[in-house]
């Protein structure tokens, strides 16, 4: 969405996109509390695409904000089915507003503390260095479209800087290591995200200045199909049905 909202030619189209991308961003904080970490970038830079082209109106900012509420309606399942004793007391009795705050800020894990060592605060600055001449390099090649991938490097490096530093679980235990894997495919995420920007960069650079584009195009489909290969079979084990669980319920 936030590449739609980038290349939209009208304002309209605009707006009904960033209309669509808050509703997302409410969606995605009711079902993963650490995406306000994106959300805090992502809205700024939503706000300035639509206010650039033309006067951004407070009606138009009070509508964006009436779509992001509405995704938090998935939530009013929580107080009535912990009422009829469905889920009272998973996250805490969510017929009061202390039970239901709980759970919203997920204090029973600990809200933004997860998985802190210094293995994994170095692994991660170690892999934001790593990245960041790659960013650099993308912003600078293609000016035009710079804004999406700052946007995007910007969203990974403030999640991985942050949990890097909030993290606080023993990550030597199985389950728990589990836990924290979670939280990190966000950042993951974006991460594969700025590398098939690259990826297609590169193919229409090399189809630029070589001869044989369908061979580049034909070449960066086969190593996505690869990447996508190997990641399957190297995270099979860890799929339910292969056995492979760390904790059975008798």
């Amino acid at each position: 969405l936030s590449a739609c909202v980038h290349n939209a030619e009208s304002v309209a189209h605009k707006r009904k996109l960033a209309q669509w991308g808050a509703l997302c961003c409410g969606l995605g904080l009711c079902n993963q509390h650490t995406l306000v970490v994106y959300v805090l970038v992502i809205v700024p830079w939503a706000l300035l695409q639509l206010s650039a082209p033309s006067v951004l109106s407070v009606w138009d900012v009070f509508g964006l904000g009436l779509w992001f509420s509405a995704g938090f309606l998935p939530y009013l399942y929580l107080p009535v089915s912990s009422y009829v004793n469905m889920a009272r007391w998973s996250w805490g009795d969510q017929t009061t507003l202390a039970g239901l705050l709980t759970h919203l800020l997920r204090a029973e894990y600990g809200t933004f503390s997860l998985a802190k060592s210094e293995a994994v605060v170095l692994g991660f600055v170690s892999r934001l260095k790593t990245s960041q001449p790659f960013c650099c390099c993308l912003c600078s090649t293609h000016r035009r479209r710079c804004s999406l991938v700052w946007l995007i490097a910007v969203m990974v490096s403030l999640y991985s800087v942050f949990f890097a530093w909030r993290a606080n679980l023993d990550i030597e235990t199985p389950l728990l290591l589990g836990v924290v894997e979670r939280f990190w495919l966000q950042a993951d995420a974006g991460m594969c995200v700025l590398a098939g920007v690259g990826l297609g960069w590169s193919v229409s650079w090399l189809q630029r200045r070589l001869a044989g584009g369908a061979v580049w195009t034909a070449g960066a489909w086969l190593l996505t199909a690869g990447l996508l290969s190997h990641m399957i079979h190297s995270n099979h084990r860890c799929a339910f049905f292969s056995g492979a669980v760390i904790f059975r319920r008798s």
